[in-house]
């Protein structure tokens, strides 16, 4: 089995769980983790990025993952995104709903939300994951308020939360968030995008079962982001705890 640990999905065309459907397909990809597309449209990233263009809504749609994970149960599993902005009691209420219709972490994001890690929102949804023992996954950015080292604070406070950093952190190769989950027990890295040296760096230093498997459908391919894996010297069984072993424990299967 193998499971592809971070793919966005939406009803558009180019997001769509038809064509991640067949793109695991062609990867050999048996399931994948889902979380909200649509916020802002990746195709457009650049001006994103550089604040010439806005995201297309702040309103996570959980809905759209939670219907797509219903229509198909034996393929997917899901990620609630949640927007700090909304306020603490909302938030919260959020997951507590999101958790009891079966998605199995939490998926926050700074680029569209800007909030900060160590703010009360976030680490009251930090205790919220611990006590429904799923993982707060996020992306790190060079701002102060939701960088590595903000993260490593928000882990240190929160040590029965597993935390995830998305896409092995920022930049080609990202040392400081490599030498954080090495560092601590609850801190993991998710590889979508990121390149060769970075993964195999991360599991020489932190162990294949700190690192998971993601494709970050549909900036990314699933088989693409595969073969960088499959490609490492690294053993077959090292492989396979990157490719579904530490996912799976992560979400309880």
């Amino acid at each position: 089995m193998i499971i592809d640990g971070h793919a966005h999905i939406s009803r558009e065309a180019h997001s769509s769980p038809e064509l991640l459907l067949a793109d695991m397909e062609a990867a050999g990809v048996s399931r994948a983790v889902l979380v909200p597309g649509g916020m802002l449209d990746v195709r457009r990233m650049t001006r994103f990025i550089t604040g010439q263009e806005r995201p297309i809504t702040t309103i996570p749609p959980n809905d759209v993952v939670l219907e797509i994970m219903r229509e198909h149960p034996d393929r997917f599993y899901g990620f609630c995104c949640i927007n700090p902005g909304d306020g603490t009691e909302a938030a919260l209420a959020a997951l507590d709903e999101a958790h009891n219709n079966g998605f199995k972490g939490l998926k926050m994001s700074p680029l569209v939300h800007q909030f900060a890690f160590t703010g009360k929102v976030s680490q009251e949804l930090a205790a919220l994951c611990a006590d429904f023992n799923i993982p707060y996954y996020t992306h790190v950015l060079f701002n102060p308020n939701v960088s590595t080292a903000a993260l490593g604070e928000l882990a240190k406070s929160f040590p029965k939360t597993n935390f995830v950093i998305g896409h092995m952190g920022v930049g080609p190769l990202d040392i400081d968030t490599i030498e954080l989950a090495a560092s601590r027990d609850n801190i993991y890295l998710e590889t979508s995008t990121a390149n060769p040296l970075a993964i195999m760096t991360a599991i020489q230093q932190a162990g294949p079962d700190k690192i998971f498997y993601g494709s970050e459908f549909p900036l990314s391919d699933p088989y693409v982001e595969r073969v960088k894996i499959e490609r490492l010297r690294i053993s077959d069984e090292d492989k396979e705890t990157v490719l579904y072993r530490t996912i799976s424990r992560l979400l309880g299967l």
